[in-house]
Formats: structure tokens, C-alpha cells, sequence
């Protein structure tokens, strides 16, 4: 038996098998696209109603829990500044015209020269700072005066006693020093007084002396008796008085 097939045949059966081929595969894509079309049909109405659930929840969390009430404005008027009225000023006085006696400025009083115990007050003031105190009296015109001061000074320094120095062309001091001497008289010029505190005049010397004279003086006027005027210069400065002889009445003779 001849199982040959014509080719006639052959190209019928190939046409079925494509036909048959292309029928499978279009119920395949048709199936295909109704599934996607009813996905796509559940999914759309799925997100519609997920939106809508979406919109409504947020439409509720955005709304506040209580509505704040506008605030109120306060209309504030403000209230015209009072003008404050000036009170009238007071007339102006015109004084009454004074007179003003100008008063003398009182002078001041002089310084005292003497002091109560009647010595110059410059050497009372030496006194309370010194026991002793060396007095020079010069005459300041005088070149060999200058000399005899200059040694006294030292002398002074040397006993750390008390120095003044006196001119005995200053009256301020020199008159009350005169006046001061015991027994009167005159100052030694040149010369040297030595005092003792509080006053008391302890040596004098006519004319010059050294230094180491001065000194030697100055020490020993510590202890030394108060200087007592000889009876010839008190005789010079205070002459005795003449005797008053009583006038004799004259006699009557009887022849």
C-alpha cells in the first residue's frame, strides 16, 4: 500500500494546522485582554473608592477640634492732652534802692614783741624750745661784730644749746632785751647773754669770745647761778641822788 501523500494534500493539512494555530492564539489574546480589561475596570473603581476614603479622612483630620473666636478689637479713642494754662506771671517788683555803708576792714592786730615775762617774744619762744640759748648782740655795719657772731654760733652748736642772734639796730627786740637786763644798762655790743629756761639770765659778756669759750659758757649755765649786775654798773646806770642838806634858818644878832 502507497502511503504517499500528495502535495496537494500537504498544503491543505499545513493550511489547518495554521489555521488552527492562529485560532488558539487569537481566543488566547482575546481572553488575555477581556481579563485585563475587568482588572482594569475592579482596579479603577478600587482607587476610586480608596480615594474617596482618602479624601474623606483628611477632610476630617484638617478640620480644627473648635473654632477660635475672631478676636475682638477694642476700639481705643484717644483723649485729647489738656492744655494747661499758664498761670498770669506776677508783675515784676523793682526793689527798693538800698544804701550799704561799706564797713572799714578791722586791720589786723600786730604780734605781740614782748612776751609776759617781759622778754622779746622771739626769745621766749627759743626758751621753750631750748634750756639754754646763747644771745649775740651786733651791730651789723660792723665787719669785726660779724666775727664775734660767727664764733658765738658755733659755740652753741658745739653745747647744743639755743642760738639767737640780735641787731642792735632792731628795736623790736633789742629795746625789750635793755629793758629786761638786771640792774639796767646797756647791751654789750658786741657781747653775749646767756639764758636759762624759763628766763633767767645766766652770764654776760662784754666784747668778744671764741667758740670754745661760748661752749664752755653754754654748759656750765645749767647749773650756774642767775647773773647778778656788779654794784659799779647799777652805780652807772642808777647815779645816787645828792643829799638833801637842810636849809639853816638864819640868827638874829642883838646889839
Amino acid at each position: 500500500m502507497d502511503l504517499t501523500v500528495s502535495r496537494p494534500v500537504k498544503i491543505l493539512a499545513l493550511v489547518l494546522v495554521i489555521a488552527g494555530v492562529g485560532g488558539i492564539a487569537s481566543l488566547s489574546m482575546l481572553g488575555k485582554s477581556s481579563g485585563a480589561a475587568s482588572a482594569n475596570a475592579q482596579l479603577s473603581v478600587a482607587q476610586i473608592r480608596a480615594r474617596a476614603h482618602h479624601t474623606a479622612t483628611t477632610a476630617t483630620t484638617a478640620a480644627p477640634a473648635s473654632h477660635a473666636a475672631p478676636a475682638k478689637h477694642t476700639r481705643t479713642t484717644a483723649k485729647p492732652a489738656k492744655h494747661a494754662t499758664a498761670a498770669p506771671a506776677a508783675p515784676e517788683t523793682t526793689p527798693a534802692a538800698t544804701t550799704t555803708t561799706a564797713t572799714p576792714a578791722t586791720p589786723p592786730k600786730p604780734k605781740p614783741t614782748v612776751a609776759a615775762n617781759g622778754l622779746p617774744i622771739v626769745l621766749a619762744d627759743a626758751l621753750h624750745q631750748h634750756r639754754i640759748v646763747v644771745v649775740s648782740i651786733f651791730d651789723p655795719q660792723s665787719q669785726t661784730d660779724a666775727v664775734s657772731y660767727a664764733e658765738a654760733r658755733a659755740g652753741a652748736g658745739d653745747a647744743n644749746a639755743g642760738f639767737l642772734g640780735v641787731s642792735a639796730l632792731d628795736d623790736t627786740v633789742a629795746g625789750p632785751l635793755t629793758a629786761a637786763l638786771p640792774g639796767g644798762g646797756l647791751l654789750p655790743l658786741p657781747g653775749l647773754l646767756i639764758y636759762r629756761a624759763p628766763s633767767t639770765l645766766v652770764e654776760r659778756i662784754d666784747g668778744f669770745a671764741d667758740r670754745d669759750s661760748v661752749a664752755a659758757l653754754a654748759l656750765t649755765a645749767k647749773t650756774a647761778a642767775a647773773y647778778a649786775a656788779p654794784a659799779s654798773a647799777a652805780a652807772t646806770a642808777a647815779p645816787a641822788a645828792a643829799p638833801v642838806v637842810p636849809a639853816t634858818p638864819p640868827t638874829s644878832t642883838t646889839p
